[in-house]
Formats: structure tokens, sequence, C-alpha cells
């Protein structure tokens, strides 16, 4: 039978996942309309979601805190995302390349606009410029791990620098993502994973098919 402190911390856990889905609602709504992350004050978004000052100080020390909580856990969802990336080999096609650049896009896509909010935060929030570096860090570290492999097994091009190369793609598709797919209605995201899947594709594996 779990003790009362334990199901006192589930109960704090699954109330603050509540706050932040709702205040997290309210400021995508406000972005949305055009207003700017750094603009907003504490007291416009909680007066927005009808909760009070001191409910959200309970949960969150800040608005950035309110954002760093949220981009973990979608962090962890892109780099489950990611991680059907790195299972292509040499029996792989452009098809499959795309269908995993595919998955990566429409990960995020929903989120577009709060990522936007947390890049702006990041310009003057130290704490959340440290957790977006870190997750740039990390996707460039695992894509130089995939380069470096697929080369030793015979299916990337072994001419390719891995450490820039890697450097080049995630940079290239982290603002692909926010400044392409953000704006992006359906038909034209269709053709924004075609050509991320044909520079991926020709960047790293077409050498070694021909």
């Amino acid at each position: 039978m779990p003790s009362v402190t334990r199901r006192s911390k589930s109960t704090r856990a699954q109330r603050r996942d509540e706050a932040r889905a709702r205040l997290l609602q309210v400021v995508e709504h406000m972005l949305d309309k055009g207003e700017s992350f750094t603009e907003l004050s504490v007291e416009r978004i909680v007066q927005a979601a009808g909760m009070s000052r001191s409910t959200f100080y309970v949960y969150f020390e800040d608005k950035g805190d309110l954002l760093r909580a949220w981009f973990s856990e979608i962090n962890d969802e892109l780099v489950a995302a990611a991680a059907y990336w790195w299972k292509i080999d040499g029996d792989s096609t452009r098809e499959d390349v795309r269908a995993v650049l595919a998955r990566i896009v429409r990960t995020y896509r929903p989120h577009t606009t709060l990522m936007a909010a947390t890049y702006d935060a990041a310009a003057y929030d130290t704490s959340v410029r440290g957790l977006v570096a870190d997750m740039m860090k990390g996707n460039v570290a695992s894509l130089r791990k995939h380069i470096r492999a697929g080369q030793q097994a015979g299916f990337i091009d072994p001419e390719l620098p891995a450490a820039q190369t890697s450097a080049w793609l995630t940079w290239m598709a982290e603002r692909g993502l926010h400044q392409l797919v953000r704006r992006a209605g359906d038909t034209e995201l269709k053709g924004l994973i075609d050509a991320y899947a044909a520079i991926v594709w020709n960047t790293l594996y077409a050498p070694t098919r021909r």
C-alpha cells in the first residue's frame, strides 16, 4: 500500500501537469495572436488561464520554468522519433529515409509555436538556453555517431567529415523546422519533407549506392 507521502507527491505532480497544460494552452493562444513570449507577464498568463499567481508559483519558479518543464517532455518525444533514423542501414531505401524524417517533422510540427517561445526565452533565460544547447549537442552527437557507424559499415559516404556534416545537417534541420515547418500548410509540408529527405539521402547515402 503506497505511503501517504508517495500519494501526496503523485497528486502534486498530477496537479502540476494539469496546471502546465492549462497555462501552455493560454500561452500558445496568445502567441498565435501575434504576441511575443518575452512580453507576456505571469500576471497576464494566469489571468487568462483563470488561475491565481500564488497557484502558479506553487508549481513554477517563473514563466521560463513553465517552458523548461514542457521542453524536456517534447525533447523526449523528438529523441524517440529520431531513434528510427539511427536504424537506417545498407538495406534501407530513399523511401525509408523519407519515412523516418517525416516522423521527426510530424512530431515537431504540433509544437512549433511553443518551440518558438522557447527560442525567444533562450535569448535571456540562461537555463532555457542551456536546455536548447544541450538538445542541439545531443542531436549533433547522435547523427555523428550514425555517420561514423555507416561509414564503417559502408553505407554512408566515407569521404564525408562526420563532425562537420552532422553539425551542418542538424542546424539546417533546426532552422527549417523553426522557420519553414512552422508556417507550412499540409501540401507545402509534404514538399518540405521531400526536400529534406533528398538532401539527407544525397548527402549521406546516395554516393554508396552508385
